[in-house]
């Protein structure tokens, strides 16, 4: 929820799932090299995109300027500069819309340019021979500037979308530094109770008991806990088990194999941690029943002192102030159990690729469009003031037809923010800088929390990123078995962690009792598996 929360509210750092759109047939002419459309003969390619057409942003455009999403500044730039036009086929948001691919996948009726956004439908249609080898127009097509984004974190990016040694799927890139998960605390409680900030996990569970036991918000009352914790435990407290080398939602490399991080034996020691506050009462004896948004209500009514999460949490943080207008947020380096910088694991992100179907003519357009985007955005003149964000619109850059985001776009814009501000040049920004900056002066506490200069969570991704980085070992689909037997795989790990947690199951011979399980669930086929797909990109 929180996730979807950030999208709705920053279209900046917005992770929203879209795709792309092409023809099966219409085009009646030839195109040559150039990319103009006075050289270029017409062509309409319909379309499957993963977006919502009721969305907020989308009916402000039709109202703010008259433009749509069939009909806007982007679909008619493609248009006068390469003669193409799009024709939505599939548009609808995520959860109808992966259904509705589905349905078009088992009756063959695609549209010629799509999203496809879970990688086993994307290894399906690899299969199936059903969309384009896009490798190679990639290759001969691409700008200096699109590949520079799309490549930007090495070209593994392509892996997911590999099959036999071609790919098929063009990847929609956004900032991996999404994959963060930050230290949060109330630092006008550590300053009430005279507590330094945390260097290392020990100093946290410090922090958490002096949180339940010294009363920090001052009402006499011992109704305060140290660290919020919810039913998402594995991605929400990803970075107190980082802390410990312990990486819950990785694949990762061990031992020359590719390996799940949540069964390796490093998740033990801070489980025990965890079981230690929960018994201790730092933690929320509810919390196996409550969705990250439920826990985050003790936050925000100033009761929780400390929590884990991105960035975009900025934006429950936030509403922390309207029950107390003291209240002082920060987030600081990750604490590690030895006081070292922490590993931080990051999946290379695109939400989803555009692909081409199969006979679909011209396939080469959709990297010409994508050419024409990026210039528009982050070439040598962009124009954030159009293709951005506009006429009090949020997102008119994914209401294009096709999209890409630059990695580097939030932590440019940190990074440009803080270089302003300490030269005094605040009124040269450009780009997401100046957005940001705008925003912070208008009084934007969020966005100032994500991405201002102070104890913000981008200081801290500009200390960090990419050198205490591990990039994930396994980008693709899901394996066989793990199709076949997820559900139940999981449902062991969720429920055997949960009451590791709880106090009910040892710690130490309760997870290795949970390994052997899941090996013998299904969990020693998967890793073989996984290992023979790594083995054949």
């Amino acid at each position: 929820m929180a996730k979807k929360l950030w999208i709705a509210c920053l279209a900046l750092v917005m992770v929203l799932v879209v795709g792309c759109s092409s023809n099966n047939g219409g085009d009646t002419g030839t195109n040559n090299d150039s990319d103009t459309a006075d050289s270029q003969e017409a062509i309409t390619y319909t379309m499957g995109r993963n977006m919502n057409p009721n969305d907020e942003n989308v009916a402000k455009l039709e109202k703010n300027t008259g433009e749509k999403l069939a009909d806007n500044r982007w679909t008619r730039l493609f248009k006068d500069q390469l003669n193409i036009s799009v024709d939505y086929k599939m548009l609808s948001d995520s959860t109808s819309y992966d259904q509705k691919l589905k349905l078009a996948m088992a009756s063959g009726d695609l549209p010629d340019i799509f999203q496809v956004g879970q990688a086993s439908d994307m290894q399906q249609l690899m299969e199936a021979g059903a969309v384009e080898e896009i490798g190679s127009i990639y290759d001969e097509y691409a700008s200096d500037l699109l590949k520079s984004i799309i490549e930007s974190e090495t070209k593994r990016v392509f892996e997911p979308v590999t099959f036999d040694g071609k790919i098929y799927g063009f990847p929609i890139k956004m900032p991996s530094t999404n994959g963060y998960s930050h230290l949060w605390i109330r630092e006008d409680w550590l300053n009430k109770l005279g507590l330094e900030r945390p260097k290392t996990i020990e100093d946290v569970y410090n922090i958490a008991t002096a949180f339940v036991k010294n009363d920090p918000d001052g009402n006499g009352k011992a109704d305060t806990l140290g660290l919020e914790i919810d039913s998402d435990f594995r991605y929400n407290l990803q970075g107190l088990f980082w802390a410990y080398d312990a990486f819950p939602l990785n694949w990762i490399e061990k031992d020359g194999k590719v390996q799940r991080g949540i069964v390796q034996p490093e998740m033990k020691e801070p489980l025990s941690l965890l079981q230690k506050m929960f018994k201790e009462g730092l933690l929320d004896k509810e919390f196996g029943s409550k969705d990250n948004g439920k826990a985050m209500e003790s936050v925000v009514a100033g009761k929780t002192g400390m929590f884990y999460g991105p960035h975009w949490m900025a934006f429950t943080a936030e509403k922390t102030l309207a029950n107390d207008k003291n209240a002082k947020w920060i987030t600081v380096p990750l604490p590690t159990k030895s006081g070292e910088p922490a590993t931080i694991p990051l999946k290379i992100s695109a939400d989803g690729w555009m692909v081409i179907k199969k006979g679909t003519k011209h396939p080469e357009n959709l990297i010409k469009m994508m050419n024409l985007y990026v210039e528009q955005l982050f070439g040598e003149s962009p124009d954030y003031n159009k293709w951005f964000t506009a006429d009090d619109v949020q997102g008119i850059w994914w209401m294009s037809p096709v999209y890409s985001l630059d990695p580097m776009i939030d932590l440019k814009a940190h990074q440009d923010i803080k270089k302003a501000v300490a030269d005094n040049t605040t009124d040269s920004l450009t780009g997401s800088g100046k957005g940001f900056y705008d925003a912070i002066k208008q009084g934007n506490w969020s966005i100032n929390m994500m991405f201002g200069p102070g104890d913000t969570p981008f200081n801290f991704v500009d200390s960090s990123y990419p050198d205490q980085v591990m990039w994930d070992a396994y980008l693709g689909a899901p394996s066989p078995t793990e199709v076949a037997r997820g559900s139940s795989m999981d449902e062991l790990l969720v429920t055997t962690l949960t009451s590791i947690i709880q106090g009910k199951t040892e710690a130490e011979k309760g997870f290795d009792d949970m390994v052997s399980k899941w090996n013998s669930l299904g969990g020693e086929q998967v890793t073989e598996e996984i290992n023979a797909m790594v083995a054949k990109k």
